[in-house]
C-alpha cells in the first residue's frame, strides 16, 4: 500500500482549496465544496494532503460560521464533505474533527431544528460515520456490517456444564477490546463519551427519528454503537428507548409486509434495512446485561399484544426471509439464552435460534455474505459453549459437521479463488473453535470429531502456523478433546506433548493459559502424556506459573499440579511438596483468599496423602500442626465447596491415625463441588476452572 503522508496538494487543488474561504458568493463557495467532496471521496491521498494544509479545521470553521444563518444547501455540501472526512482510516484525520468539536456542532444543528429534513438527514449520516468502524479492506462487505464492535468483548473460555450455573459475565468500561480492528473510537476522549457527556443528546436523537426513515436508519445504528458495556446499556434504558425503537421495528415490519407484492421496491428494502438494525440494537442493549434481558423477555408491544420474542420469532418463520434479518433474530435469542433469561431448550433457542443460524452458515457461500458466516460460526460458539443439550441438535442439522470440515480442510475449494488470506484464516479458525466447543462434552461427539480423517494432523499444523488465530484455535480443539478419557488414552501422542511444552514456554500469554487448561487434563495418571511432559519438565514450569501475575494461569497451575498429584508416584508427590515448600503450603491455608485456588489446594494435599503414602509424606507437615490449621479454616466461613474439602481432608487425615475408622467418600461428598465431566469416569480430577 502506498503511503501518503508526506503528500500534498497539487497546485490546482491548492487552488481549489483558497476558494472556500476566499469566495462570499454563496453557488461559487457551493461549487468549491463540491469539488474538494468530489476529490477526497475514496481517495485516501486526497484526504491526506487536504488534511496537512488546514482543510479539516476550515470546513470546520464554515459550518460554524453558518450554521446560525438559514443556508441548507451550503451546510449540508459542508457537512457531507466532513463527513467523507470522518470515513478516512487516517486516525489523525478523525481525532482532529473530535479535538475541535465537530461532534458536538452536529448536535447543535439536530437541536435547533430548522425545518430542513435533508439538513437533519445530512448531520446524522455524518454522525454515524464517527460512531462506525472503518473498513480495513476494499471489500464491499466488511465483518464489522453484522457484528457490533464496539461492544466489550467476553474473552473465549471452553465452558462445561457446570458454568451454567455461574451468573452471567458483566461488561465493564474497564475492561478492553482484544479486537485486531483497531477503532477509531478507542481512545483517550471518544465519540461515545462525548454523547453521553450532554444528558441531551440520545434525547435528540430518539425526538429526530420520526422525520424520515434515512434518519431512522442512521439513529437506530448510533443506538447500537453506544452499548458498550452493562453502564452504558443501561443509561439508554433508562432513557427509554426500548418501547420506541420496538414501535419502530413492529412499524417496518409491518410497512414491509404491505409493500411486499412480490417484487423488490426501495420503500421495502429500506424497511428491511431498519428491522434488521432494530433487531442489532436490542442484542447490543441485551449482551451479558441479565436486567435488561429480562425485561426485553418480558415485555409486550401494547398495539397487537405480542412480546417482543413473539415478534422477533415470526421473523425467523418467513420464508425467503433476508439473512441479515434472520441473523440478528437469532442472535437475540442467544443472548437471551446466555444471560440465562431463557433455558437452552426453549423453542425460541434450540427451534428457532439454533436451526437458523446452522442454515445460514451452511448455505452455499459467496463473497457478498462471507463475513456474515464468520459471524454465525461465531455466534453458534457463544451460544453452544456451555449448553452441551444443544450439541447433538446442532451435530445431525444440516450436516453442519461436514461443513465444518470443509471450513478447516479446504476453504479455498467452496470460497471464491479472490478471497483475501486473512478471510480464510478467520473462517478456519472460527471452524476449529466450533468443533472445540461441540468436543467438550459428549463422548461420541469428541470420538466422531476426533476420529475425522486429517482432523488431528492439520490442528498440528496450525498448532506449529506463525497465525496465532490458527494457533488458539487448535489449542482449543486439544483442551476439548482433553476432556476425554478414551481421547487422552488415544488421540494426544508425544507429538502434541511437545508442541505443549513449547508453546507453554511461550511469550504469547494467550498460548501459554490454552496450552497450560490443556496440560492440566493431560497430566493425569490414565494419560499417555504424562511421563513425558514430567520428562520435558513440566513440574518446574507449572511451579513457575503459580506466582504469574495473571489470576487465570495460576488457577489453571495448581490445578495441573492437582491432576498431577492424582495417584502420583511417592518421587511425584515428594517433588510437588519440595517445589511448594511446606512453608510455602501453610502460608497459602493461612492467608490465600482466593476460592478457587484454596480448593485446588486442599484437593491437591487430599491427593498427596493417599492411603499408601501418607505415613512418608505426613511427618514432613507436622501433623498436629497441619490438622490446628485446617481445623481453623473449617471455623472460618467459608463457602460450601470448600468446606466439603475441608472435611474429606481432616476425615482422611484422621482415618490415618485410627484405622478402624470409616472413612468419608470423597466422590460422595465432593460431587456437587467437582462434579465429572465425563459421567462414564469415575473420578473427579478433570478441569473445571478452565481459564483460556
Amino acid at each position: 500500500m502506498p503511503s501518503y503522508d508526506d503528500d500534498l496538494p497539487t497546485q490546482e487543488e491548492e487552488i481549489l482549496l483558497k476558494q472556500l474561504v476566499e469566495h462570499s458568493e454563496e453557488q461559487q463557495r457551493i461549487h468549491a465544496i463540491i469539488e474538494v467532496k468530489n476529490l477526497i471521496i475514496g481517495s485516501k491521498r486526497c484526504k491526506t494532503a487536504f488534511y496537512r494544509v488546514g482543510t479539516v479545521d476550515t470546513l470546520f470553521n464554515l459550518l460554524k460560521e453558518l450554521s446560525s444563518v438559514n443556508n441548507t444547501e451550503l451546510l449540508i455540501e459542508i457537512i457531507d464533505c466532513i463527513s467523507s472526512f470522518v470515513k478516512s482510516n487516517n486516525k489523525n484525520i478523525v481525532n482532529r474533527l473530535i479535538e475541535i468539536g465537530c461532534i458536538q456542532q452536529l448536535f447543535f444543528l439536530l437541536s435547533s431544528r430548522n425545518g430542513s429534513i435533508n439538513l437533519c438527514e445530512s448531520c446524522l449520516r455524518c454522525l454515524r460515520s464517527f460512531f462506525l468502524p472503518k473498513l480495513l479492506t476494499t471489500m464491499t462487505f466488511s465483518k464489522v456490517d453484522y457484528s457490533n464492535p464496539f461492544l466489550t468483548p467476553i474473552p473465549f473460555v471452553l465452558l462445561c456444564d457446570q458454568d451454567k450455573h455461574k451468573p452471567p459475565s458483566l461488561i465493564t468500561q474497564t475492561q478492553k477490546s482484544s479486537s485486531a480492528i483497531q477503532l477509531t473510537t478507542i481512545e483517550q476522549y471518544s465519540p461515545i463519551d462525548i454523547l453521553f457527556e450532554n444528558s441531551q443528546s440520545i434525547d435528540i436523537l430518539l425526538q429526530s427519528l420520526s422525520l424520515s426513515k434515512s434518519t431512522q436508519l442512521s439513529i437506530v445504528e448510533i443506538l447500537c454503537c453506544l452499548c458498550v458495556n452493562n453502564e452504558r446499556q443501561q443509561q439508554l434504558f433508562d432513557k427509554n428507548c426500548i418501547p420506541t425503537i420496538m414501535h419502530l421495528l413492529v412499524q417496518n415490519i409491518y410497512d414491509k409486509q404491505q409493500n411486499n407484492n412480490n417484487k423488490i421496491t426501495s420503500v421495502s428494502l429500506t424497511n428491511e434495512y431498519i428491522i434488521g438494525v432494530c433487531l442489532k440494537f436490542f442484542c447490543s442493549l441485551c449482551y451479558e446485561n441479565p436486567s435488561i434481558a429480562q425485561h426485553l423477555h418480558s415485555i409486550t408491544y401494547t398495539e397487537t399484544n405480542q412480546t417482543l420474542c413473539d415478534i422477533v420469532s415470526s421473523l425467523l418463520t418467513k420464508i425467503n426471509r433476508p439473512v441479515v434479518i434472520s441473523y440478528y433474530a437469532s442472535k437475540f435469542f442467544v443472548n437471551l439464552c446466555k444471560t440465562k433469561v431463557l433455558l437452552a431448550d426453549d423453542s425460541f433457542v434450540a427451534l428457532d435460534s439454533l436451526t437458523t443460524l446452522i442454515h445460514l452458515c451452511t448455505k452455499s457461500i459467496t463473497n457478498k455474505c462471507i463475513y456474515l458466516y464468520i459471524e454465525c460460526l461465531d455466534t453458534l460458539i457463544y451460544l453452544l459453549n456451555g449448553n452441551s443439550t444443544l450439541h447433538h441438535i446442532a451435530m445431525y442439522t444440516e450436516q453442519l459437521l461436514s461443513k465444518l470440515f470443509l471450513y478447516i480442510f479446504t476453504p479455498s475449494k467452496i470460497l471464491d479463488e479472490h478471497i483475501d488470506d486473512s478471510v480464510l484464516v478467520q473462517i478456519r479458525s472460527s471452524a476449529l473453535t466450533l468443533l472445540a466447543v461441540l468436543s467438550s462434552h459428549h463422548e461420541d461427539i469428541k470420538k466422531r470429531i476426533a476420529e475425522q480423517e486429517n482432523l488431528i494432523s492439520t490442528a498440528i499444523e496450525f498448532c506449529r502456523s506463525s497465525n496465532s488465530l490458527l494457533q488458539l484455535a487448535a489449542f482449543r480443539l486439544f483442551h476439548g478433546l482433553s476432556r476425554s478419557v478414551h481421547q487422552l488414552r488415544t488421540t494426544f501422542n508425544d507429538t502434541i506433548c511437545d508442541i505443549l511444552l513449547d508453546a507453554i514456554k511461550s511469550n504469547d500469554l494467550s498460548l501459554v493459559k490454552i496450552s497450560s487448561c490443556v496440560i492440566s487434563n493431560i497430566v493425569l495418571e490414565f494419560s499417555t502424556c504424562r511421563t513425558r511432559l514430567l520428562n520435558g519438565g513440566i513440574l518446574n514450569i507449572l511451579l513457575t506459573l503459580l506466582t504469574h501475575v495473571d489470576h487465570d494461569l495460576c488457577i489453571n497451575s495448581i490445578w495441573a499440579l492437582r491432576n498431577l498429584s492424582y495417584l502420583a508416584t511417592l518421587k511425584i508427590k515428594q517433588d510437588i511438596i519440595t517445589g511448594l515448600t511446606i512453608d510455602r503450603i501453610y502460608s497459602l491455608l493461612e492467608q490465600c483468599t482466593d476460592e478457587q485456588f484454596l480448593i485446588c489446594l486442599l484437593s491437591l494435599l487430599r491427593n498427596i496423602f493417599d492411603e499408601k503414602d501418607t505415613d512418608a509424606l505426613l511427618p514432613m507437615f507436622n501433623e498436629a500442626k497441619l490438622l490446628n490449621t485446617l481445623q481453623r479454616l473449617l471455623e472460618k466461613n467459608n463457602p460450601e465447596e470448600i468446606r466439603r474439602e475441608l472435611n474429606t481432608l481432616i476425615d482422611h487425615l484422621n482415618s490415618n491415625n485410627n484405622p478402624s475408622q470409616q472413612r468419608l467418600s470423597s466422590d460422595s461428598v465432593n460431587s456437587s463441588c467437582r462434579t465429572s465431566l465425563f459421567p462414564e469416569f469415575v473420578c473427579d480430577e478433570m478441569d473445571q476452572l478452565d481459564c483460556s
